[in-house]
């Protein structure tokens, strides 16, 4: 098996990330992060990936209620449409959206090390994302482990 996994960590700026899957072991093939909340100017990592996994938005009652969201352009669900409709166009469909709390054990799949709040880590979260996604619902083995 040989699969090129599309992590994606949405918002204002989107972070991406591809992973190699290959005979269980994971690799880095390449990641950024974009501002563009088409995703056109990604479109080239959408084409190239097998699987498409992505962190979903969830509004909190929590949060809402607290007015955490007034007057929010919610960049994050705005991201969540463009990748959908990429998706679509491109004949992809994009894995169940991943909870924020999936990239922690992610980053530990992938050893690197998480820095909760550190700003500028999107694409890190990226991969993190497609991390968990290949170790909890594809059998990789996480980074440094070997069979």
């Amino acid at each position: 098996m040989n699969l090129k996994i599309l992590g994606l960590d949405p918002g204002k700026t989107t972070g991406w990330g591809i992973l190699q899957l290959s005979d269980k072991k994971l690799s880095v093939h390449s990641f950024g992060e974009t501002k563009d909340m088409t995703m056109l100017e990604i479109k080239e990592q959408f084409e190239l990936a097998d699987i498409i996994v992505y962190e979903g938005w969830w509004t909190r009652p929590k949060n809402a209620k607290r007015g955490d969201f007034n007057w929010d352009k919610m960049s994050a669900p705005q991201a969540i449409g463009s990748i959908k409709t990429m998706c679509a166009m491109l004949g992809k469909t994009p894995k169940d959206p991943q909870q924020p709390a999936s990239k922690v054990p992610g980053y530990g799949f992938l050893r690197m090390k998480y820095h909760p709040g550190k700003k500028g880590q999107h694409a890190f979260d990226a991969l993190a994302h497609a991390g968990f996604f290949c170790v909890t619902k594809l059998g990789a083995h996480p980074v440094g482990v070997v069979s």
